[in-house]
């Protein structure tokens, strides 16, 4: 069995959504973030001020080719973990990467008292610029999209509704470019 993996911006739902979708699929919820707090036994904002971004992102990587070794998961991603390729390319073709497309108003709204470094660095205006950016990694890493501006239960549902029909046939390579081609 696949894992179900979701990507998206900073507050768009992932980990709300991610606990909602393993009760309701029986799956086991993996919070990418917490296992690298817990393997480092520090928080990841720490991990940013001791050792820098370059230094996180390579912990990022590790965890995501451990991840890969899993299956029966639904795995909430960091913010930027799927904008990396080495991190799409670590994934197995099988899992099914959903991005949770939430408007950057509503992930502002949710983000903007947080502890996140990238958040305390940066203005409203630059965190929507990368917003944008990011974007269009999340499409091209997608099995496809959900609309996150829904509720919990309906985001959830539709990836279910979506992961049980896929299981019932032989589970298709995500299309991954410059590499399904």
């Amino acid at each position: 069995m696949r894992n179900i993996i979701l990507c998206g911006f900073m507050g768009c739902g992932k980990t709300t959504v991610g606990r909602y979708l393993a009760r309701l699929t029986g799956l086991t919820y993996v919070d990418l973030d917490a296992e690298i707090e817990s393997e480092q036994g520090i928080p990841i904002p720490e991990i940013f001020a001791a050792y820098g971004e370059p230094y996180f992102r390579d912990l990022e990587h590790q965890a995501v080719k451990r991840l890969a070794g899993r299956s029966r998961c639904v795995v909430s991603t960091g913010g930027g973990a799927l904008t990396f390729r080495r991190n799409i390319d670590a994934l197995s073709p099988a899992d099914l990467v959903v991005f949770l497309d939430a408007a950057f108003p509503v992930c502002y709204q949710r983000i903007r008292w947080s502890d996140r470094p990238i958040v305390r660095s940066s203005t409203p205006e630059e965190l929507q610029s990368l917003f944008e950016k990011r974007r269009s990694s999340y499409l091209e890493a997608a099995s496809f999209t959900v609309d996150a501006g829904q509720t919990v239960e309906q985001v959830a549902e539709a990836i279910a509704a979506r992961y049980h029909l896929l299981d019932e046939r032989e589970p298709p390579e995500r299309q991954v470019p410059g590499k399904n081609r």
